[in-house]
C-alpha cells in the first residue's frame, strides 16, 4: 500500500512541477495568427483492476501478480490547426501520447490520434466534410476479455454533403469507410472492414428545426475470418439495412432535442440464426438549466456498429447523464452517470462461453474537478467508478480509477 501512495504521489508531484512550469513567462506569440494550438499535457492514474478481472479470479493465477491495480504515467504532446479560407475551413489535429506504468510494464505503449477535415462549401446551397482520422491504442481490457496488451488501430475515412434543393428542403448523402485492426494475434479474426452508405431528406424550418427519413447501407467484412465451422463458426462479412425518421428541434434558447427512431435488418451469409431484425432508437436532450448549469440527457437502443466480445452482434439499452456545473468563470464540476444493459444476439454456438442469450449490466460514474488559473493551462481531478454484472461466469469486474492531469496551451 505504501508503495502504491508513494508511485502516485510522485506522479502528482510530477504533473504539479509541470503546472508550475507553465507558471513561468512564456513568449506572447501566436503561430499563425492563432490558427495553430499546441499543447502538452501530464497525467497520473492509478487503476485498482487495470485487467478488469472478475472478483472469483485470483490475480496470481491471471496475471502472475497479487495485486491487479497499479499507477501509470501518461505524457501526450499535440497540435490543434483551425484555418478558415474564404468559405472552407479546414481542421486538423494530432497528438503522440505515452504511457509508462509502474509495475505492469509490458503494458508501456506508445499511441496517437490523428484527424483531418475539410469543411467545404460550394456556393449557397452545397456544403459538406471531408475527413479522416486515426487512433491507435490499448484496447479496454473489459472488451478484450484477455490480459494481454492489443495494439487496436481505428481507421475512418469519410465524405458527406448536404444540399439544399429549395430553402426548406436539404438532401443528405455520405459515404464512409471504417477499419479496425488487431495487434493481438488472438484477436486479429475480429478485424473489420465496414463500408457504408446514408442518404437522408429532410426538411428544414427558418429555425433550423429538421425532421426527414434516412437510409444506410452497410457492409461489413472480417477479413481474416474463413467460415469454417465447428473450428471456425464466426461469418466473415454482414449487410445491414437502417431506415428510420431523425429530427433535430431547437426547443428554446436554452434547450435542444435530437433523436432518431430507425428499423435495422442485420443478415449473415452463413448463419442466418445470427441474422437482426429491430427498432433502434437515440433520444438526445440538452438543456441550459441556469447560467451556470448544464444538463444532457441520452436514452438509447442501438446494437453495436461491428461483431465484438465473441457474439455475433449486441444491443445495447440504457441511458446517459452528463450535469456540468460551472462553480466560478476557473472551476467547473461534471460527471457522468452511464448505465447500460447489453445483450448478446447470436445462437449458443456463437456466444461467449456458450451461454444462451448472455446478458451484461455495464455502470460508469465519474466526476471531474476542472481548474483553468490561467486560460492555456487546465488542471484536472477525476474520479471515476465502473462495474459489469454478468450472467457468464468470471465476466464481471469492479474498477475504481483516480487521475490528475496537467495540460499547457502554447
Amino acid at each position: 500500500m505504501r508503495d502504491r501512495a508513494r508511485a502516485f504521489a510522485f506522479g502528482a508531484g510530477y504533473a504539479s512541477l509541470v503546472a508550475v512550469a507553465a507558471l513561468l513567462p512564456l513568449p506572447a506569440q501566436a503561430l499563425w495568427d492563432d490558427k495553430i494550438t499546441l499543447f502538452a499535457e501530464e497525467k497520473v492514474t492509478r487503476d485498482d483492476n487495470v485487467f478488469r478481472l472478475s472478483k472469483n479470479v485470483d490475480p496470481a493465477t491471471a496475471i502472475g501478480s497479487t495485486s491487479a491495480g497499479d499507477v501509470y504515467r501518461t505524457t501526450s504532446l499535440g497540435a490543434v490547426l483551425d484555418a478558415p479560407v474564404s468559405r472552407q475551413r479546414f481542421q486538423a489535429g494530432y497528438t503522440w501520447n505515452a504511457t509508462h506504468f509502474n509495475r505492469f510494464t509490458e503494458l508501456d505503449f506508445d499511441g496517437h490520434d490523428a484527424k483531418a477535415t475539410w469543411l467545404w462549401q460550394i456556393g449557397n446551397d452545397l456544403s459538406g466534410q471531408l475527413g479522416y482520422t486515426e487512433n491507435l491504442a490499448l484496447a479496454p481490457f473489459q472488451y478484450t476479455q484477455r490480459p494481454t496488451p492489443d495494439p487496436l488501430k481505428t481507421r475512418v475515412a469519410f465524405l458527406n454533403e448536404g444540399y439544399l434543393i429549395t430553402p426548406r428542403w436539404r438532401l443528405d448523402a455520405g459515404v464512409a469507410q471504417f477499419e479496425q485492426t488487431n495487434g493481438d494475434p488472438v484477436l486479429q479474426p475480429n478485424d473489420v472492414t465496414i463500408t457504408s452508405t446514408d442518404f437522408g431528406l429532410n426538411y428544414v424550418t427558418p429555425a433550423n428545426t429538421s425532421i426527414g427519413l434516412t437510409e444506410r447501407i452497410e457492409e461489413g467484412h472480417y477479413p481474416n475470418r474463413t467460415f469454417a465451422p465447428p473450428q471456425q463458426p464466426f461469418d466473415d462479412s454482414y449487410r445491414q439495412f437502417t431506415r428510420g425518421i431523425v429530427a433535430d428541434w431547437t426547443l428554446s434558447g436554452a434547450s435542444h432535442l435530437s433523436a432518431r427512431a430507425s428499423h435495422l435488418t442485420r443478415r449473415y451469409p452463413n448463419t442466418p440464426q445470427s441474422d437482426f431484425d429491430g427498432n433502434t432508437a437515440v433520444l438526445e436532450f440538452d438543456w441550459k438549466v441556469t447560467g451556470k448549469l448544464s444538463l444532457t440527457g441520452i436514452a438509447r437502443r442501438d446494437i453495436s456498429p461491428f461483431q465484438a466480445i465473441a457474439s455475433s452482434a449486441v444491443l445495447v439499452k440504457g441511458g446517459i447523464l452528463r450535469p456540468t456545473l460551472s462553480l466560478t468563470q476557473k472551476v467547473e464540476l461534471s460527471a457522468v452517470l452511464d448505465y447500460a444493459t447489453w445483450y448478446f444476439l447470436g445462437d449458443p454456438g456463437l456466444v461467449a462461453g456458450g451461454v444462451q442469450g448472455r446478458i451484461d449490466q455495464v455502470r460508469l460514474a465519474s466526476a471531474t474537478l476542472s481548474y483553468k488559473p490561467l486560460e492555456k493551462l487546465t488542471l484536472q481531478l477525476t474520479g471515476q467508478r465502473e462495474s459489469r454484472t454478468s450472467n457468464v461466469p468470471n465476466a464481471d469486474y469492479l474498477a475504481n480509477v483516480a487521475s490528475f492531469s496537467v495540460r499547457i496551451g502554447f
